[in-house]
């Protein structure tokens, strides 16, 4: 059987199959448009929350407009009972609640210390840490009124300019300082890792479960090293294309930034989409049905994607981590292409990662020929 028979029959495998079209397919397409809906506005703001005035002054009331003018919070609720907020809150109507203490503005008049307590639904990150910068820095803001009053008071002149050097930080890598550019670049790539592997792992794992059945098909007819390329090159042509779909497509559609050359870009592609689809093979040789293929990717997605770097600094994984995770395509991945896309590296730069690929590339392939010639004896 030539090669190109070989492709053919391999796409009729994959094609005629309803799981490995669901993974594949529907799966790579599915996670691209559902997993960035709750992120599509990319920073969260506008959160409501019900703010509690035991003070009822002019001081809590100016507060209380000051919080509601900050982008990320909005007072939707003004109340005098601590319960009936915590209810609302309950019910998931708010995200928060401010309680303002009873002599709050008589205790800023006599320079008394005083505290505003708020409780914050933190089971939503993102949210959270919105509605707390919201009110940190309306306080901030009425704060600093105060503190130039009282200087106003005591007949001092505060400068316009007091400090020599004024810092202006800018977020270089992520200008919109939202979820898109931090991690959903990274998210992207590692779902065209994960649908690859497991894509290619069930095709394997049929032909292995047809195989204890007795039934014998083409891929056991054909040379080794010829299987294994071809079906290295059928699961790289449709990836080629969800790549076409993902970056030149949805990137757009989402705001990914893009800084990498075409060159350079498709260079790294391709040994990425390689790797991970030899890497697929074997799997899919050494297993024996083909619901342990999903099974083993899903269970692993969340450990791997806490090891890939964008989110938990690689400076603090432990090193015996730090090592397996360099034997996983997605982490070279991930990496490349957020060094190259995010932050304008070129190819020569991530040349280690590339490396990497290239290699682990070569090893699935030779031990995916040794595991079938092995399977043969």
């Amino acid at each position: 059987m030539g090669f190109f028979r070989i492709v053919l029959e391999e796409f009729k495998s994959i094609f005629s199959n309803t799981s490995i079209i669901f993974v594949v397919i529907i799966g790579s397409l599915l996670y691209a448009f559902l997993y960035p809906a709750p992120y599509k506005n990319d920073i969260v703001d506008s959160q409501k929350i019900a703010v509690v005035d035991n003070d009822n002054t002019t001081l809590s009331k100016e507060l209380i407009f000051l919080i509601h003018s900050t982008p990320q919070v909005d007072v939707a609720y003004t109340l005098y009972s601590f319960t009936e907020a915590r209810k609302l809150l309950e019910r998931g109507q708010i995200y928060g609640i401010l309680d303002i203490p009873n002599g709050f503005q008589a205790d800023v008049n006599r320079q008394v210390p005083t505290t505003l307590s708020y409780s914050v639904n933190a089971s939503y990150f993102l949210i959270y840490g919105a509605v707390v910068e919201g009110i940190h820095s309306a306080i901030e803001a009425i704060n600093d009124k105060i503190k130039l009053k009282r200087i106003y008071q005591k007949g001092g002149v505060k400068e316009t300019k007091t400090d020599l050097i004024v810092s202006n930080p800018i977020a270089l890598f992520n200008p919109s300082e939202g979820y898109i550019n931090y991690a959903l670049a990274a998210i992207l790539v590692f779902i065209l890792h994960q649908t690859m592997i497991a894509g290619a792992g069930m095709l394997g794992a049929f032909q292995n479960q047809k195989n204890s059945n007795g039934i014998v098909g083409y891929w056991n007819e054909v040379g080794a090293l010829k299987l294994v390329m071809a079906r290295i090159s059928v699961f790289f042509l449709i990836y080629f294309v969800f790549f076409l779909l993902y970056f030149g497509f949805l990137f757009q559609v989402y705001g990914i930034q893009i800084h990498s050359g075409i060159v350079s870009f498709w260079c790294f592609g391709i040994a990425f989409i390689l790797c991970c689809a030899s890497l697929g093979v074997l799997y899919g040789l050494v297993l024996k049905h083909p619901a342990f293929s999903t099974q083993i990717i899903l269970i692993s997605s969340l450990p791997l994607v806490f090891s890939m770097g964008f989110i938990w600094p690689i400076e603090l994984l432990p090193k015996y981590i730090l090592w397996i995770v360099k034997f996983v395509p997605a982490f070279h991945g991930v990496n490349g292409f957020i060094r190259m896309n995010q932050m304008g590296a070129s190819l020569s730069l991530v040349m280690g990662h590339f490396y990497w690929l290239c290699g682990l590339c070569i090893l699935f392939m030779i031990l995916s020929v040794i595991v079938i010639k092995i399977k043969r004896k």
